[in-house]
């Protein structure tokens, strides 16, 4: 589904430069004024969470954050730029999460605990934000449309963690081609993304078995590509 851009907030301001990575009007000096911005962030993203991405207006966020609109004015020339800086930390918890999950040395880590690894933290960031999937525009569609400053990050996300993933399945199996190693990390990080943001969807009930069955789809893909047989004998012989 291509990434929906959020139509304009008419003002006399000057509209957001969709090609800079700096969303704001002003950044904030003092710690007041971030935890201001950040109050405005977390109104934009429960706004965006309950109503969908088109309700989050200038006047919704403020009423959210009980603030007046001008203290919104006051950091961010329009709403498409509360949404920028909103995508932007987003990526920023994203790629923290992915310095956390992926380990230095593989080896030492069965298949099963590498995938839950990588799997449990990106499920918990997305149960603990539900807007994320709406921000980015994240459902079944491509990865590269770069339209709105969202979807450039989105598309940068993914190129990046598609990277981390190739690197980590070199170390893991050296003697795996370069072509098949790209093409697994590029099923393994497209199948995991379209599921996380199907669960985010689901039902409670659902949330969990989705999730389980994510690891053990991935499981049964990625153990003929990164568990060849002679390591698969190596570790029965260390178990016994």
């Amino acid at each position: 589904m291509p990434a929906r851009r959020a139509p304009a907030l008419a003002t006399d301001a000057p509209p957001a430069n969709a090609d800079s990575t700096d969303a704001y009007r002003r950044r904030p000096r003092q710690s007041r004024g971030q935890r201001r911005v950040e109050l405005l962030l977390d109104s934009a993203a429960a706004v965006i969470a309950e109503h969908g991405l088109e309700a989050a207006t200038a006047e919704a966020i403020a009423a959210q954050a009980r603030t007046a609109k001008g203290s919104l004015y006051q950091f961010f020339p329009n709403r498409d730029a509360v949404l920028a800086a909103l995508a932007l930390r987003y990526a920023d918890e994203m790629r923290a999460i992915h310095e956390r999950a992926f380990p230095i040395d593989p080896h030492g880590l069965p298949l099963e605990r590498l995938i839950e690894r990588v799997v449990k933290p990106l499920a918990e960031f997305h149960d603990r934000n539900p807007a994320f999937r709406r921000v980015f525009a994240i459902n079944d569609g491509p990865v590269d449309d770069t339209r709105s400053a969202p979807a450039r990050l989105r598309a940068q996300l993914f190129e990046s963690f598609v990277d981390r993933l190739d690197v980590l399945f070199a170390a893991r199996n050296p003697r795996l081609s370069t072509r098949d190693r790209r093409r697994a990390a590029l099923v393994a990080a497209t199948v995991g993304q379209a599921v996380l943001a199907r669960r985010a969807r689901a039902v409670a009930a659902d949330k969990k078995p989705l999730v389980d069955d994510l690891r053990r789809l991935l499981l049964v893909y990625l153990q003929p590509l990164l568990e060849p047989v002679e390591a698969k004998k190596t570790r029965k012989r260390a178990a016994s």
